[in-house]
């Protein structure tokens, strides 16, 4: 199963302490210019190759720059078996205050 969230919505995830896996698909060089506070950086093109790094038992949030690469991914993902979600709009939409 996969779904879409609001900036606001992971923000209230995050708030709660909700047990969430957050991945950055962009490249290294724009996830050290700023990302969502917890997230691990898995590049797009590298998701296939590192998805045993993913948990199998929580949420799967995945945001890359505005959204049609992990709407992918987060399809992919489900398909696998795996709970996954998308940030609407990507790091570029969100406005919440986890922002690194």
């Amino acid at each position: 199963m996969w779904y879409l969230i609001s900036g606001k919505e992971l923000d209230e995830y995050l708030d709660q302490g909700m047990e969430l896996f957050l991945v950055d698909m962009r490249k290294p060089d724009a996830y050290h210019r700023g990302h969502i506070r917890g997230a691990v950086n898995i590049p797009a093109e590298e998701l296939k190759q590192r998805v045993g790094e993913l948990p199998v038992n929580c949420l799967i949030v995945l945001y890359c720059y505005h959204g049609p690469n992990s709407m992918r991914a987060a399809r992919w993902l489900a398909s696998l078996g795996y709970e996954a979600a998308d940030v609407y709009g990507g790091i570029q939409a969100y406005r919440g205050k986890y922002l690194e």
